[in-house]
């Protein structure tokens, strides 16, 4: 029965990625325009100093945090394009359903405590609100390559039997936990923005290209 149930929940994940790929493009055919990329581009420091509205990316992990960013975090009247697209489009259930999750994901700097291969899952803690339980996340990718100990910054997208990550994530070596608070406090602080979210969002992801790893991770070996 187990088994059964393991087998939906993955399948279920599956369906909502690619719906949600989807979703993500006529998002941001309808209400994320150039001005918003170059300003979202501009709040990350992904715009080139030397060459107007050019943005610069390091790999391609930063070219899909960019587009997370003006879909779920820059703001267009006090909503976001997410908000928005609920709200004027014509929608089926399932993206009804993921629209309602992308409304109230977050993102925060995590460590990997725990990972079920098996189930495809991950085990967080969330570094920056430590009284917070646990998250479960399923994610194939990372709960295949990803080890025990890694701190990421990544979006959680929360449903109401699982939650999956945002389709991007930044990866930190585990012993620059302490070193990372702060730094994050620090340089959150300097985020010319009243949205806290987009405070930890530009503070971490500019952390990431200082201190942080590669996306290709691999599994720490286990005895």
């Amino acid at each position: 029965m187990l088994f059964f149930k393991k087998k939906r929940t993955v399948t279920k994940y599956q369906q909502y990625r690619e719906i949600g790929k989807a979703l993500n493009h006529k998002i941001i055919d309808r209400f994320v325009d150039r001005v918003i990329i170059l300003s979202s581009g501009k709040y990350l420091g992904l715009v080139s100093r030397g060459k107007r509205n050019t943005l610069i990316f390091d790999n391609e992990s930063e070219s899909a945090a960019l587009m997370d960013f003006a879909i779920n975090e820059y703001n267009i009247d006090e909503k976001n394009a997410a908000q928005l697209y609920k709200e004027n489009a014509e929608l089926n259930d399932i993206e009804s359903e993921i629209l309602d999750a992308l409304v109230k994901s977050y993102t925060s700097l995590f460590i990997i405590t725990d990972v079920k291969e098996r189930d495809n899952k991950l085990i967080l803690a969330d570094l920056l609100n430590k009284n917070n339980d646990p998250i479960e996340i399923i994610d194939i990718g990372l709960s295949l390559t990803a080890p025990v100990g890694l701190l990421m910054f990544l979006r959680v997208v929360p449903f109401a039997d699982f939650n999956i990550t945002g389709g991007f994530g930044f990866g930190f070596n585990g012993d620059l936990g302490d070193f990372l608070l702060r730094e994050y406090k620090l340089r959150a602080k300097n985020v010319k923005s009243p949205s806290e979210s987009i405070k930890r969002y530009v503070a971490l992801f500019k952390l990431h290209r200082l201190y942080g790893i590669e996306a290709e991770y691999r599994r720490l070996s286990r005895s």
